[in-house]
């Protein structure tokens, strides 16, 4: 058993056991007293120690919860060794040079991570940062943005701008060395400490004789005032796309659910989608499907607006958070969202697998006349403002708080051969089974009318209540014997489909019109 103690190291806590703090120790302390002395010594020390937390936070899982003397070990081998370092900072300028020559060439083989480099750039430090993951001089970056950009093409423009958006800043000096592919060890921290003071320094220096009595450069005040123009223009495209984010996400947040919810809502005013989501469900599954199929839609839909609403508060409010988290569990969530409603979507194909066609018997019709009137009455009563939805011949309506399936029969003549006229239904519909296939045909629901010649058909067939949508059709057959006519009212325009007649005219345009029924068709009877 081992006495463990509680150490803060760059504001974080852990748990380390006596040996391995006891050689922690004495390697903080030699750095501390190597580095104390200098004037940015302090910067290097808390670095040092800021990368160390990261090997230990790296390190550390649910097996090990106490950082142990093997990890303090690694962690030395990882940062380097205090004492040779110094050593040779103290020793030999050309052994420095050696392991500095040696640290680049290992380094080049790191993988570079890519950041927005702060400490060269002129805009957002993108150019400066992929030059310094490519390995390639900034200029060359930067002369190919401006290049594209004055040919007229707009791309690296808004490339430029969602890079600036999408990679983070290099902060810490971690990252920093990260960007250039180094190792984070202590002599790349201290090199990288010490080139950030020199250049602050020369920067001051230079400030400082800009301010006495010497004109600046003209051509550097234009680079300037370009610069500080260019990076105003850009944060207020920043906050307008922000704003758009947001407002484009909430808003069609907000129309999703109230077309889930409400008739005619958002989209009711603008498009012929005038139906609450709710019930759309209901005509196709079955109830444990509808909760199902609920669920995934909402996340199907949902979770890609509520990332747009957070990118848009991002880029307005410029929040830290943990990106990776958030995008992964919203990909996560996404995914199984897509998984459940392809599922539900597998699982109904079952129900249109089968087809099945019922056939009425010739209805013989007896007339006083040898004329046939043939028009539709419009047996819905329904204001088609309220809520619809059209599926090719089917309609699904809300009438008294009731979804209703109504459909469009078609309607053909033919030449009869008993010497009468004939009306033959020809129902339709797919089911999971052939029975039950043929239990949805019988189930359509329909009435005509006869008056002496006159035949009144419905515009709609129905179906009972409860019933599920299953692609339920119904043809109407009208057979005419040879010498007599049918008229075709101008209200039959909603059900006739694809009359035969010898004149080949149009279906629209037989209405209103006498047709004789003759040896070789039906054709028109002249006045």
């Amino acid at each position: 058993m081992k006495k463990t103690l509680t150490i803060n190291i760059s504001g974080s806590i852990f748990h380390i056991d006596e040996d391995a703090f006891e050689k922690l120790q004495a390697y903080l302390r030699t750095i501390n007293t190597h580095y104390g002395s200098s004037e940015e010594g302090r910067e290097i020390i808390a670095d040092i120690e800021a990368r160390i937390s990261e090997i230990f936070h790296e390190k550390l899982n649910t097996k090990d919860q106490v950082v142990n003397v093997e990890m303090i070990e690694e962690t030395i081998s990882i940062m380097g060794n205090p004492e040779e370092i110094f050593a040779t900072d103290e020793d030999n300028i050309d052994d420095e040079a050696n392991q500095e020559t040696e640290t680049k060439n290992t380094s080049e083989k790191r993988k570079r991570r890519l950041f927005r480099d702060p400490d060269h750039r002129v805009l957002g430090g993108v150019s400066s940062g992929l030059a310094a993951y490519f390995g390639i001089d900034v200029v060359v970056i930067r002369l190919l943005f401006a290049l594209f950009i004055l040919l007229g093409y707009g791309f690296p423009f808004l490339l430029y701008v969602i890079l600036w958006i999408a990679v983070p800043k290099a902060i810490t000096t971690t990252q920093k060395l990260e960007m250039k592919g180094k190792k984070v060890n202590i002599s790349n921290i201290e090199e990288t400490i010490k080139d950030e003071y020199k250049e602050v320094k020369e920067s001051f220096e230079k400030m400082r004789a800009q301010n006495g009595p010497q004109v600046s450069d003209g051509f550097d005040r234009v680079i300037d005032f370009a610069g500080t123009a260019l990076r105003l223009v850009l944060k207020i495209l920043i906050i307008l796309l922000g704003i758009g984010f947001v407002f484009a996400g909430f808003v069609t947040l907000i129309s999703f659910i109230g077309s889930m919810v409400f008739v005619n809502s958002f989209f009711g005013p603008f498009s012929d989608f005038h139906f609450p989501g709710t019930v759309f469900p209901h005509m196709f599954l079955d109830g444990n499907s509808i909760t199902l199929f609920t669920i995934g839609i909402l996340v199907v839909i949902g979770i890609p607006l509520l990332l747009l609403i957070f990118a848009g508060l991002k880029l307005l409010f410029n929040f830290k958070t943990n990106n990776k988290i958030i995008g992964f569990s919203a990909l996560a969530f996404w995914i199984v969202g897509i998984i459940l409603l392809v599922s539900l979507s597998l699982s109904q194909i079952k129900g249109y697998m089968q087809s099945s066609t019922r056939y009425s018997e010739n209805l013989a019709l007896q007339t006083t006349t040898d004329t046939l009137y043939l028009k539709t009455n419009d047996n819905i009563d329904f204001d088609w403002h309220e809520g619809h939805i059209g599926l090719d011949n089917i309609k699904i309506i809300v009438k008294d708080d009731k979804e209703i399936i109504i459909g469009e029969p078609t309607l053909d003549v033919e030449k009869s051969t008993s010497g009468k006229f004939e009306i033959k239904l020809k129902k339709k519909s797919r089911g999971r089974s052939n029975e039950q296939a043929s239990e949805n045909a019988e189930s359509i629901e329909y009435e005509w009318i006869q008056t002496d010649s006159l035949i009144s058909f419905n515009q709609y067939f129905t179906l009972p209540t409860a019933t599920k949508w299953r692609n339920q059709k119904l043809h109407i057959t009208v057979k005419v014997p040879e010498g007599k006519v049918i008229y075709l009212d101008p209200s039959m325009r909603k059900i006739i489909h694809d009359i035969d007649n010898v004149d080949n005219t149009w279906d629209y345009d037989m209405l209103d019109k006498m047709w004789i029924m003759k040896t070789e068709g039906l054709s028109q009877l002249e006045k």
